[in-house]
């Protein structure tokens, strides 16, 4: 059996295609992005079935929140929002966050929406173009505003997005 986590909401209608190609049960759980697929395989269990791991898992990205931060390549207007090309904006599953002069303004406005009273951690993925002083500030930023939450960054890797967060 195999579980598909396709990571980007384009390629989910694809992923489902795949069980028809094969002989193996495949279970295709929704991810929209890379946080999603790692809370998702949190709650892998290697001795369960495909169905039941792909049941919890999905479990797993209801109970996250997530974002990304990225730069505007276009001039826009967003649910009011005045976006200029080169600005860093803020997405969350619910559309346009913030758009900011710095990808540290962009990843803090961000952050206050997504993390409330019952958040527990809060994982950064840091991209392969971050500037340094942008993450040390988001560190700050989550240690002074939400010292509630156990905050992880992590070295992504990821080209264009110097931030991408997940919070449960």
């Amino acid at each position: 059996s195999v579980i598909v986590l396709p990571n980007n909401k384009n390629i989910v209608p694809v992923a489902r295609q795949v069980d028809a190609l094969t002989d193996k049960q495949v279970e295709v759980v929704p991810t929209h992005g890379v946080p999603e697929a790692l809370a998702a395989l949190v709650d892998y269990d290697p001795d369960a079935s495909c169905a039941e791991n792909a049941a919890s898992m999905q479990a797993a990205i209801d109970r996250v929140r997530t974002g990304e931060v990225t730069r505007a390549v276009r001039d826009a207007t967003v649910d009011g929002t005045e976006v200029h090309e080169g600005d860093w904006i803020a997405l969350s599953r619910d559309g346009l966050v913030a758009a900011a002069p710095s990808a540290a303004d962009a990843a803090c406005a961000l952050l206050a929406r997504v993390i409330d009273d019952d958040s527990e951690i809060v994982t950064v993925l840091v991209g392969a173009d971050a500037p340094a002083a942008d993450t040390q500030r988001i560190r700050e930023h989550l240690a002074l505003t939400f010292p509630h939450v156990e905050v992880e960054f992590h070295d992504g890797g990821q080209p264009l997005y110097p931030y991408l967060v997940g919070v449960e």
